[in-house]
């Protein structure tokens, strides 16, 4: 069941995100609250129409360090959040309700099976800083980037080079849960417009990567089946991903 779910998230949230439109408006919002009744965190979120950017801070720990969240909004006020550390490292998944003042709902672990009961109060003091949605700027989106769903979650990582102009070139992989991992790649050479790069792997089979602030996000582009990708079983480049270099 978790492995299913692990899938469903990758699928959806990579979606919705990528679908998500830039506009003028942008909510902010200060929560603080206990997960599992016992662990005080705080979230400090901005909402730019389904696009979610933000960082939790768990004041237990001694350097109370902020994690990055990147997430959407669904239908009837559903926020699906990914904690991610430097390296790419989602360790830990939010799906909860925001009704009420209150957000609550569930935080799962990644590097196990482990989930608890989150709630959350939303706060009055509403200076928070503005986080910016905006994507980079075109020579800015050389790097590296990448996503981990614990060490034995999915994981993929693509690297993004300048070729000349507009053209980049892109090499990516990825692979599924362990054990037995399958794995989908495709390196080759795209042309930037509109702030996306398309990966055609074969003539069936394409994926629309799209830039932001720090991360970009790779969706499927067009109607198909993932087996006509000719990937091992299961195994998608599809996700949000991290810059880390």
């Amino acid at each position: 069941m978790r492995f299913l779910k692990t899938i469903l998230i990758i699928l959806i949230f990579s979606k919705s995100i990528c679908h998500a439109q830039q506009n003028n408006t942008v909510q902010k919002y200060k929560l603080s609250g206990f997960i599992n009744k016992k662990i005080p965190v705080e979230l400090d979120i901005s909402v730019s129409n389904q696009l979610i950017l933000g960082e939790i801070r768990y004041l237990n720990t001694r350097s109370k360090q902020p994690i990055k969240i990147i997430g959407r909004v669904e239908n009837q006020n559903q926020y699906s959040l990914h904690e991610f550390e430097r390296d790419g490292n989602i360790s830990g998944i939010i799906d909860a309700t925001l009704k009420n003042n209150k957000l609550e709902g569930e935080w799962y672990a990644t590097k196990s099976d482990t989930s608890y009961a989150i709630t959350l109060t939303l706060k009055t003091n509403q200076n928070l800083k503005q986080e910016i949605f905006s994507p980079l700027k075109p020579d800015q989106l050389a790097g590296e980037y990448a996503y981990q769903y614990g060490e034995k979650g999915y994981q993929g990582s693509i690297t993004i080079k300048k070729v000349s102009g507009n053209t980049y070139s892109y090499d990516i992989g990825s692979v599924t849960r362990d054990p037995g991992r399958n794995i989908a790649d495709a390196s080759g050479t795209a042309i930037l417009k509109n702030n996306q790069l398309i990966i055609q792997v074969n003539k069936s089979c394409k994926f629309k990567v799209k830039f932001y602030n720090g991360f970009l996000v790779i969706s499927q582009d067009g109607s198909y089946q993932l087996n006509d990708c000719e990937f091992g079983f299961n195994a998608t480049l599809e996700g949000t991903y991290l810059k880390i270099k």
